[in-house]
């Protein structure tokens, strides 16, 4: 009987290991790039719309022995080697993704993505849903069209005033002005100025707030111009200062952009906006502009009225059924506006 030797097979899985072994050691080792590789693209935007995107983030390798590639389909360049590029983007609604690639011999690639949404430029289009009336104004300052409704003996923008003359957008995006309107400090709003030279004194009376950020012949709401709306749509004696129970889902609407549902949903708050007020969840800013929050979830509006360094604001907040109020830092939060005036008191740009 003859006996296999154990011995031959051991031997070869030795010289086995041993050679991949040496391969491995032979192979270079992958290193990988420091830093985070990133690049601003706008969340929003109109269609057609160009913008200057560059590469950033990478701190490791250094110089040109990094090559960054931005692909998107459907923009203008679709595909294109370069650290900074002017990107235009697709002229058709809807959502799109643009890709930056970095690369370096030796190195793993590092990959971000960008999405961007082109929405319509023209509000009453761009957002399904809102309920234009018959009435409406240019501002002389810059051309925008605003829609107007009369509740009792006033006339109210039944959407945000968007001047950026003052203030700012949420996220610092041009297209979320056009679709929430733009975002102020109550010192903004009652001087019309980013930084005014003296503070603003708080104002009372029916249409008698300033001016401020508004269009000519148009005023910021004093409490007892909210006090009138709310009165007006109810047909009881409603106070400023008083809960408003019930009225958030009255004052706000249920609007689209793209198909895509603005405020986020909640029972408590089914937004039949039978008002036609047209509330949208624009959110607001804080640290002086530094951080954006909010958005799809509630807003706030100034009214003229103050205590101390703090001033009044309306909101309604996605979850609850209330048009509520509440204070705010006069020059830290960042908040919306609408106007108003005296119905008839109708300015040369009706």
């Amino acid at each position: 009987m003859v006996r296999k030797s154990t011995l031959l097979p051991i031997l070869l899985a030795l010289v086995s290991v041993m050679l991949v072994t040496s391969c491995k050691k032979d192979d270079p080792e992958t290193l990988y790039m420091s830093g985070t590789l990133t690049f601003d693209l706008p969340q929003y935007c109109f269609p057609g719309e160009t913008f200057q995107v560059e590469a950033a983030g990478i701190t490791r390798p250094k110089g040109d022995s990094v090559v960054f590639i931005f692909q998107g389909e459907h923009f203008i360049p679709d595909s294109i080697v370069a650290g900074s590029v002017a990107i235009t983007v697709p002229d058709s609604l809807g959502t799109y993704t643009l890709t930056l690639t970095a690369q370096a011999e030796g190195y793993a690639n590092s990959v971000t993505s960008r999405n961007t949404t082109v929405i319509h430029n023209v509000f009453s289009v761009m957002a399904d849903g809102f309920k234009p009336s018959s009435d409406s104004i240019i501002d002389p300052r810059d051309n925008h069209v605003y829609y107007y409704k009369r509740f009792g003996s006033l006339d109210w923008f039944i959407q945000n005033l968007n001047w950026n003359g003052a203030g700012l957008t949420y996220d610092n995006v041009s297209a979320l002005g056009y679709m929430f309107g733009g975002l102020y400090t109550w010192n903004q709003a009652m001087s019309g100025e980013n930084t005014p030279d003296t503070p603003p004194s708080p104002a009372s009376g029916v249409s008698a707030g300033p001016q401020g950020v508004c269009p000519p012949g148009w005023r910021v709401p004093t409490a007892e111009d909210w006090a009138h709306l709310a009165s007006s749509v109810t047909g009881t004696n409603i106070g400023f200062l008083d809960p408003w129970n019930e009225l958030g889902e009255i004052f706000a609407v249920d609007a689209k952009v793209n198909g895509n549902k603005l405020w986020k949903y909640h029972p408590d708050n089914e937004k039949t906006n039978t008002t036609g007020w047209n509330a949208l969840p624009a959110g607001y800013a804080v640290l002086s502009g530094e951080s954006f929050s909010g958005k799809g979830q509630t807003t706030f509006w100034w009214s003229a009225a103050a205590d101390g360094n703090q001033g009044y604001y309306r909101l309604i907040h996605y979850a609850v059924n209330r048009f509520s109020c509440a204070t705010a830092d006069k020059s830290a939060v960042y908040a919306s506006v609408r106007c108003v005036r005296i119905s008839g008191e109708n300015s040369l740009t009706d």
